[in-house]
């Protein structure tokens, strides 16, 4: 199966120059160079997006959803990213910019605040009544930290907490909604989430933790966003109720936390800074932390690849917004609510998360050994400096991929000149 079928983040060919300017970047070392192209192996990816925030050419991009696929339902629901309201300034409107995106051909817009807010809900009484669960309970509402966490470190999938992500709660509590005021059959409701990030769009098509998506489609922010912004002089303002200060944090790193008024936690923003806590994590020097949250992006989901403003300018926008909502809080009567709706299964993960060792040498451990003793040899002889001229993003994958036979023209060039030099050539 194509990449572009499992897979949000896709190579365009022609517009590669075969740089090596995406290799180190790439989390999961799922990039190599061959013959002047960049090739993403598929198993590998996470589609985070570094790649396409990184590359000067516009090599990599992303494969969305478009409008289009409104005209299949017959009911329609458009749930934007709460990141929306920091890519326009701050005179405008919320409202405003929601009534913006229902004229594109929406029944309705349905903010993610309801899913936030009951995922905030939860992960507290979640941390007050599991303190024996393993710790520290690691958020999960980022799908490209969740594919990480699979691909790199299995060991952490039991600390993965099991709330659903709040634009799937969001989606799902839409779509009953909607179905028990108009009599639809749930088939007939869209739901289209407008992302700011490509492994939002995997995680749709190729859900973790559940068997299917509620969302019908992922909207690129980019690719509606001029639209948005033509259309915002003369929508209607629906009435859309009560804000929380809690939900509009959540799309900005370290708002999660702070939203859960808990003092014992770690924010953590950007890939790699994640995978050098994960590390630490592993080795048990984490333990003292009852919470971690994720973000693959670097200032949180603001920093997403498919946004259009700086994350820094995004995050003030927001913040304030943040000054003109008032807080609310989880009423005794809402908290049994949400609990019910955990236990019947309809706002957790009902599928386990299971590891993909697809870093492994070889799935069969005897082989995995001999094979790490030949990758071993091979780096006594390589200059260990991980310049990715080969093709590998390291020295290290140069001699896991001639070990692992997908590399057949395997030429280290550092050496290959160094051998010149001493020729005198």
């Amino acid at each position: 199966m194509s990449n572009e079928l499992n897979h949000s983040v896709i190579l365009r060919e022609d517009k590669c120059i075969g740089c090596t300017g995406c290799l180190k970047i790439c989390p999961t070392e799922a990039i190599r160079v061959r013959d002047g192209k960049a090739n993403i192996i598929s198993e590998r990816c996470i589609d985070c997006g570094e790649c396409i925030s990184i590359c000067p050419n516009h090599a990599k991009s992303a494969i969305t959803d478009d409008l289009s696929l409104l005209k299949k339902f017959r009911y329609k629901i458009a749930i934007p990213s709460l990141t929306i309201y920091g890519q326009f300034p701050s005179n405008i409107g919320m409202n405003q910019i929601l009534a913006s995106i229902k004229s594109m051909g929406f029944d309705e817009v349905v903010e993610g605040r309801i899913g936030a807010d009951i995922s905030i809900c939860l992960i507290k009484e979640y941390l007050l009544k599991n303190k024996k669960e393993r710790f520290p309970l690691i958020n999960s509402n980022c799908p490209a930290i969740i594919r990480l966490i699979q691909i790199r470190f299995p060991d952490l999938i039991p600390n993965i907490i099991d709330i659903e992500t709040p634009i799937e709660i969001a989606a799902r509590i839409a779509k009953k909604n909607v179905s028990e005021k108009t009599g639809l059959d749930i088939k007939d409701i869209g739901v289209f989430f407008i992302t700011p990030c490509t492994a939002r769009v995997t995680s749709i098509r190729h859900p973790i933790g559940i068997t299917k998506s509620y969302i019908d489609g992922a909207i690129s922010m980019k690719d509606v966003y001029g639209e948005i912004v033509r259309n915002l002089g003369d929508s209607s303002t629906p009435d859309l109720g009560e804000r929380s200060k809690a939900s509009l944090l959540w799309p900005i790193a370290g708002g999660q936390a702070a939203a859960l008024d808990i003092d014992n936690y770690l924010a953590v923003d950007g890939i790699h800074q994640v995978i050098k806590v994960f590390e630490e994590l592993e080795l048990g020097k984490l333990e003292d932390v009852d919470f971690i949250e994720c973000s693959a992006c670097v200032g949180g989901c603001v920093g997403g690849p498919l946004v259009i403003q700086n994350p820094f300018i995004a995050k003030n926008r927001i913040m304030k917004y943040l000054r003109k909502v008032d807080e609310t809080k989880c009423t005794k009567e809402d908290m049994d609510n949400y609990i019910e709706m955990y236990k019947n299964g309809f706002i957790r993960m009902t599928e386990k998360i299971l590891p993909k060792p697809v870093m492994m040498l070889d799935k069969d451990i005897t082989r995995s050994i001999q094979k790490l003793e030949l990758v071993t040899e091979i780096l006594k002889n390589l200059p260990g400096l991980d310049c990715g001229i080969c093709g590998s993003p390291t020295c290290r994958a140069f001699a896991e991929d001639i070990v692992n036979g997908v590399n057949k023209k395997a030429i280290c060039m550092i050496k290959t000149m160094n051998g010149f030099k001493n020729k005198n050539i």
